[in-house]
């Protein structure tokens, strides 16, 4: 797995499992399936290049979560 795969999966995972594990997931998350998940992990990816704790943080706030 290449870098950016890896980042990939990273944002796919990270906002997926945010979303499983919330009690009240935000709106902009809650009818996702995973086509929808990779979808925005990608775009995450393209938009705040590899994973990291920081780009991870910035997306899930964009998604609304820790609002």
């Amino acid at each position: 797995m290449d870098d950016e795969e890896l980042s990939v999966s990273l944002y796919h995972e990270v906002l997926e499992a945010a979303t499983v594990a919330a009690e009240n997931p935000p709106e902009s998350v809650m009818e996702f399936n995973e086509g929808a998940f990779e979808e925005s992990a990608r775009s995450a990816h393209a938009s705040y290049g590899i994973a990291s704790p920081t780009s991870l943080n910035e997306m899930l706030e964009k998604f609304g979560f820790g609002d």
